[in-house]
């Protein structure tokens, strides 16, 4: 279960990183600007800003952006130098992006982001400490091709602007928007609700979108809506993003799709861990994704020789969290039954678009997690035999993803 962003304003550390990505013949000229606020000076500290926006500069740069300006916690006078200098980027790109996580709110029907620096001890103060969003999109205006403002922000009042009596004109979350053409705003919750951290080191939102940006073949509308899928399915349907304007036929692509895709036979993957597996839980997973499947009347009949139960087996080995570097996971075994949890996914990772915080992993190549061995020991040990098919648990859902070492 998520965690509600507890709205928060501290201290004032900026951080100015200018990135240019490996790919200089690229035929658009990309530019993005990833401002993140979480050490608010007014009220408890956003936990998880920071974090991710130095994941979304990551994937950013993997999909091709040329430059990059990506600012830590910054006051009013930072965001507005911040902006200034974008625009002028912009104005000579063709795709231009903004990237805004931290505290965010609507009053009046007008959206307002909040530096770090802000009191906001009544309503009326927001139009001096705060930043609007329409000057926000309108830094992107110049952009030849297309503009896109991706806003992850908490979207509760402060504390200290709930008390002012004023504020009875403001409403949970942020107002609905229309953009121009070829323009996108794009939030973590819709309109009228709020955005959660979730448990890992990075919100739900900035995960899958970190994840669908480096993906291939993805054109725009589509990954968004992926993006949707995806923190809906983490938060057990809590929060959906939600995506505003509208585009031309022209497609985009933040990476395009390879010339000679990977076909993999998912189906008798998924009846390989039926067939081999120890337990019914490969069988359950094949038949609850192909109930119809060339393979299910097989499944039925493995279920019925696994009709009579495994075995009573002794508890997990008790394990902290480890590290497998050849994917770039975050593992622990789960205290109460078989399986690894995926505590976190590294962007630089092997990992990075198969497997999300929060995944449990039931089956290594057909076979339960093992109770005497720690998962990053059995992981790396599969993987020293080639790609591992894993069986992994996502909230209600069940999928399976091959996993490979390396990039």
């Amino acid at each position: 279960m998520t965690s509600r962003r507890k709205c928060a304003i501290g201290p004032v550390l900026a951080a100015l990183l200018l990135l240019f990505a490996p790919f200089a013949a690229r035929a658009d000229t990309r530019v993005a600007l990833v401002i993140v606020n979480g050490t608010y000076a007014h009220a408890q500290p956003l936990a998880n800003p920071v974090n991710d926006g130095r994941l979304i500069a990551r994937s950013l740069k993997a999909a091709g952006f040329g430059t990059i300006v990506l600012l830590e916690n910054q006051d009013r006078i930072g965001m507005e130098r911040a902006m200034l200098a974008f625009s002028d980027q912009a104005a000579t790109a063709d795709v231009a992006m903004i990237y805004y996580a931290g505290h965010g709110i609507e009053s009046a029907g007008e959206n307002y982001l909040i530096p770090v620096d802000a009191r906001l001890e009544r309503e009326r103060d927001l139009e001096i400490e705060a930043v609007k969003l329409s000057t926000l999109m309108n830094l992107t205006k110049g952009a030849k091709r297309l503009r896109v403002v991706v806003l992850d922000a908490c979207r509760t009042p402060p504390s200290s602007l709930r008390r002012d009596t004023a504020s009875r004109s403001m409403s949970r979350g942020l107002a609905r928007i229309e953009p121009g053409s070829d323009s996108l705003v794009v939030y973590s919750a819709k309109a009228g609700t709020t955005a959660a951290d979730g448990s890992g080191a990075n919100s739900p939102f900035a995960t899958a979108m970190a994840r669908r940006i480096v993906q291939p073949g993805r054109e725009i509308s589509l990954l968004f809506r992926q993006v949707r899928d995806d923190v809906l399915a983490a938060t057990d349907n809590e929060q959906e993003p939600f995506t505003y304007g509208s585009l031309s036929g022209q497609e985009f692509y933040f990476v395009r799709g390879a010339a000679t895709p990977v076909v993999v036979d998912m189906e008798g993957e998924a009846w390989g861990l039926c067939r081999d597996g120890a337990g019914r839980g490969g069988c359950t997973a094949y038949l609850s994704a192909y109930p119809q499947g060339k393979y299910a009347a097989l499944a039925r009949t493995r279920l019925d020789d696994l009709a009579a139960g495994a075995p009573k087996t002794a508890p997990l080995l008790a394990v902290r969290s480890e590290t497998v570097a050849a994917l770039g996971l975050t593992v622990r075994a789960l205290a109460d039954r078989p399986g690894i949890v995926v505590d976190q996914v590294s962007a630089e990772g092997a990992a990075f678009g198969q497997l999300l915080p929060g995944d449990v992993i039931t089956r290594i190549n057909a076979a339960e997690p093992a109770r005497d061995r720690s998962p990053a020991q059995q992981l790396s040990g599969a993987l020293a035999g080639g790609p591992v098919r894993a069986l992994v648990q996502r909230g209600p859902t069940t999928t399976m993803v091959i996993l490979r070492a390396g990039r």
